[in-house]
């Protein structure tokens, strides 16, 4: 098949495809319309997208009053670049200015309509990039439909909507590519490539090596031997700088803004050489498995069923379709390997995103099929026949084994498109292309309904209902956020597991004008990654680095959380830190169906459920002055939890040299270790350095005997209780042993006379088990147990993508005893398996010192405290030499001045921004430079008068030309 450009009639194919459109619409949408839902997925679009396409809009019309942008947010987590944050969702895309059209109050319309919009442009560049081709106009809106519904779609545009864009640039990539090696122009492509780049730096990455093979495989297949190669080279090169210069504006600061963010360092490809077998057994069955959303590894195939046929149909012939052949077949070969996949992830999880790459030959190679149909030859449509019954075959064997009906439609209409090209080949069939395309539709139109069908619990379950983000907007917090004042500066926080909003999993907080510490963004500051790492924040993640700090005292003092909000029927409602009294309250409801007495006696007897507000006083000021500091040698010694206490002793400074006339901490940390022993209830000793777990039934009681002592009791009275793993390594058993020990606990619990086990059957169950589970693999979760409730350190999946991190250490926070604390706890892992534990547990004492010192660092805040745009100032005077310090993220961007004279920004305690103060008043203010902007904008300036000097000489030669 050839590129053409030359004209073709093409206003009756658009009309047909906005027609077909709207029934594909109502196919995808319709269902959540129907069922009272929205398009708004109550995970990343109810936490990233729709609120931060509302604050990007916001910021907009205020720069647009007012031109001066917000280049740091203290309302994203601690603090953040808000350009580090809306430049991966909505700088650069071109939907989220359509905003700008709606009203605020309608923003959540203006969401959805953006997504219905996008989708629309996905089918409409598959017909602009089709339309090149001699297909006539039902053989293209065939294609049209293929690309526009498939699985990868399906859930992207109501998950993460902007990856639908690559949808929509990558067709257009490839048509002016083609025009280059055509001996056209290079403005297209220098176009094209500009969108890509500004869209969304990791799409760019994916779309830029698609390009890079699009390109060499197209030369090798069909340009080899009648290339202008200098040419060519010359105008791709001129393509490619004209929108890298354009462009820099925004990619400079990005790249500073990715390689100090949390996602460096991430384990490559979650540690897997091959993938799971499941991924194996279930690869096949993915390719027309268009009603799915949950993916292995992102492997989203989900074409319509007659892909398959196109495909064989391809391998028939490859000589002829070379392209499409070897796109395909190394496809297939990439999905087999994870490298791959973390390869395309930017070297991260092996996650299959890339696949948004092949629906184009997938959907071409459904087109080329569609188009010779009515001349297949006897022997081609036997071996189409032929390979269909194969298929059919693994795809019953794959339900059998699995027993997942979604596979069932699907099969039906590969078996009703195998038909139909019978029909069509003994020209039973009138207006073929007609019936092909009916079919096609309808297959997809079920796919999308299927896929997004309440009681399959697939999207519907999981998406907002109507009015539902209004709602949640306004009861955030039980509406015991009213009335607060926001000055001076605090910060607030939920207790961990604590669901407020029931259902839905609530991180960032841009509704409420509250600072909530919680924040789950794609780039996060690398160096709280850093200091959550070194204080073992059990709850960190890269993309959720601190979320609620694992309830911990001195972490959320020290972050400035003044306010927590409990909901007191939920998980951990009692895991309340030190310091913190009840404040406020909603009005009581009883439930009287959960959570109640067996037998009441009265109304009194039964719980109310309540949002609660607790306080502290003992918060942390923003900004405050320490003379004392800690050395790193010593800073390194400490435990985390001593790390942590020791935070409102002194200050760590990246730069010692900075740190003239201060004095060493003296680190009282008031952290004692407390002998413990690990029992089974087999009544046996273990030992947690060689914990060979073989039986599900048995538990653990971490025994603290020295707290059986009336005396240490009264001394460790006012204590948080922490374990600290040091050592965390968890060696799974193979398939064949962890099967082993399941049956060997099947029959040493089948204790009633008689018992016969069916052995074969048993033991087909276990290994079914573990095939779908994915054994063996690393995940694993140690559970502690104490009136608190269960506090979990987890391992996650190799499949985990986003939040996958590697666990070798952990503390877990058990929670803080104003009386008696526990003498034992109750301990079980998740998993059969080996465990390698090195852990103590620690009491760390939170009384009249830590107090006194907590209220000497809120003396000595930063006064008359003025937070403006990009700046932060106030006043204080000290007697002593010493360091300004923070809880402020600390970024390249930050500069300071000390009474109108610049000073050196030091990086505290590892992650925040300070300064070096001598003795004296000072007026200090700091203020934030967006990282690489300056660059950016001359490297941008450059690139717009090298374009506009390079489109005269353009425009002049054409007119040289057309008159010569």
């Amino acid at each position: 098949m050839d590129f053409s450009f030359k004209k073709r009639p093409v206003k009756k194919l658009y009309c047909e495809y906005t027609i077909i459109f709207i029934f594909l619409a109502a196919c995808i949408f319709g269902t959540y319309l129907v069922t009272g839902h929205t398009f708004i997925l109550s995970k990343d679009a109810l936490n990233q997208h729709l609120p931060l396409l509302a604050n990007y809009r916001k910021a907009l019309i205020d720069f647009i009053c007012h031109p001066h942008f917000n280049l740091w947010s203290w309302q994203m987590g601690l603090g953040s670049d808000t350009f580090q944050v809306y430049s991966y969702y909505t700088i650069g895309d071109v939907f989220a200015y359509l905003a700008l059209l709606f009203p605020a109050a309608k923003i959540t319309l203006a969401y959805q309509v953006i997504n219905v919009t996008r989708m629309y442009c996905v089918g409409l560049s598959f017909v602009y990039f089709a339309q090149h081709f001699k297909f006539r106009n039902s053989v293209i809106l065939i294609g049209t439909t293929a690309y526009l519904v498939n699985s990868f779609l399906l859930y992207a545009c109501v998950a993460q909507p902007f990856f639908t864009t690559p949808f929509i640039i990558f067709p257009l990539i490839v048509v002016q590519i083609e025009r280059i090696l055509q001996g056209g122009s290079a403005w297209p492509l220098a176009g094209a490539f500009t969108w890509m780049l500004v869209s969304n730096y990791y799409l760019a990455y994916v779309l830029g090596i698609g390009s890079i093979l699009y390109l060499i495989l197209r030369v090798i297949t069909h340009y080899r031997q009648k290339l202008n190669y200098g040419r060519t080279f010359i105008k791709l090169a001129f393509a490619t700088i004209t929108s890298v210069l354009l462009s820099a504006v925004l990619l400079i600061p990005e790249i500073i803004a990715v390689t100090n963010s949390t996602r460096t360092g991430s384990l490559f490809a979650n540690g897997l050489k091959t993938y799971p077998l499941y991924y194996y057994l279930f690869l096949p069955k993915s390719l027309i498995n268009g009603g799915q959303w949950y993916f292995m590894f992102w492997s989203a195939l989900g074409i319509v069923s007659i892909g398959f046929i196109a495909l064989v149909y391809i391998y028939s012939r490859p000589r002829k379709y070379p392209l499409i052949s070897i796109s395909l077949g190394i496809a297939l070969v990439m999905l087999l390997i994870p490298a791959v996949g973390a390869f395309f992830n930017g070297m991260m999880s092996a996650s299959n995103r890339w696949t948004l790459l092949i629906y184009l030959p997938l959907a071409m190679a459904i087109c080329i099929l569609a188009e010779n149909i009515p001349t297949i030859d006897h022997h081609t449509l036997t071996i189409l026949s032929w390979a269909t019954g194969i298929y059919l075959i693994i795809l019953i064997a794959t339900f059998f084994f699995e027993n997942e009906d979604d596979i069932f439609m699907p099969v039906i209409f590969l078996i009703i498109s195998l038909m139909a090209i019978w029909l069509i080949h003994f020209h039973k069939v009138a207006h073929p292309y007609r019936w092909l395309l009916g079919i096609v539709m309808l297959n997809a139109g079920f796919n999308a309904v299927y896929a997004a069908f309440p009681y399959n619990g697939d999207f519907s379950s999981r998406m907002l209902s109507r009015g539902e983000y209004q709602s949640i907007a306004a009861n955030r917090y039980g509406k015991l956020d009213e009335g607060l004042t926001k000055e001076p500066f605090y910060r607030v926080s939920t207790i961990s597991q604590n669901k407020i909003i029931d259902g839905s999993n609530l991180d960032n907080d841009l509704t409420s004008g509250l600072h909530n510490i919680d924040s789950y963004y794609s780039l996060q500051n690398k160096y709280l990654g850093l200091f959550n790492t070194s204080l073992q924040n059990n709850q960190y993640q890269a993309n959720i680095p601190i979320r609620q700090a694992d309830d911990r005292t001195v972490m959320n003092n020290f972050f400035g959380v003044k306010y927590l909000f409990v909901q007191s029927d939920s998980d951990n409602a009692t895991k309340i830190p030190a310091g913190y009294f009840l404040d406020k309250a909603t009005d009581p409801v009883i439930n009287y169906d959960a959570n109640q007495p067996s037998n009441p006696k009265s109304k009194k007897d039964f719980i109310p459920t309540q949002t609660i507000r607790y306080k502290t006083n003992y918060a942390f000021p923003l900004l405050y002055w320490q003379d004392s500091y800690i050395n790193h040698r010593t800073y390194q010694s400490l435990s985390p939890t001593e790390k942590e206490r020791a935070l409102a002793t002194g200050v760590l400074v990246n730069n010692e040299d900075k740190l003239k006339g201060m004095k060493t901490a003296k680190l009282n940390t008031d952290v004692y270790p407390l002998k413990s022993e690990l029992i089974s209830n087999r009544l046996n000793k273990v030992n947690p350095a060689k914990l060979k777990y073989t039986d599900s039934e048995e538990t653990y009681q971490l025994q603290l005997p020295e707290l059986q002592s009336k005396q240490m009791q009264k001394k460790l009275k006012g204590c948080e209780l922490h374990i600290e793993f040091a050592k965390i390594k968890y060696t799974p058993f193979s398939m064949k042993k962890q099967i082993k020990y399941e049956e060997k606990h099947l029959r040493e619990t089948s204790t009633n006379p008689g018992t016969v086990i069916n052995q074969r059957y048993t033991h087909y169950r276990y290994w079914r088990y573990h095939i779908l589970n994915g054994s063996p693999d690393i995940s694993f979760k140690l559970n502690i147990g104490s009136k608190f409730g269960t506090a979990t350190i987890e391992q996650a999946r190799q499949s985990t993508l986003s939040l996958f991190k590697y666990v070798t250490n952990s503390t877990l926070n058990i929670g803080y005893y104003n009386g008696k604390l526990p003498s034992s706890l109750t301990f079980q892992p998740s998993k059969l398996g080996t465990y390698q534990l090195k852990y103590r547990v620690v009491a760390e004492k939170l009384g009249n010192n830590y107090y006194h010192e907590v209220k000497n660092l809120q003396q000595h805040r930063l006064k008359n405290v003025k937070i403006s745009r990009n700046h932060i100032s106030g006043q204080i005077t000290t007697t002593r030499a010493g360091i300004l310090t923070s809880s402020i993220p600390y970024s390249s961007g930050w500069t300071v001045a000390v009474n109108g004279k610049p000073a050196k920004v030091l990086r505290t305690n590892q992650a925040f921004t300070g300064v070096y103060l001598p003795a004296g008043t000072h007026h200090v203010t700091f203020a934030y430079q967006l990282p690489g902007l300056k660059a950016g904008i001359i490297v941008s300036l450059i690139g717009l008068i090298w374009t506009i000097i390079a489109a005269i000489i353009s425009i002049f030669r054409v007119k040289r030309t057309k008159l010569g």
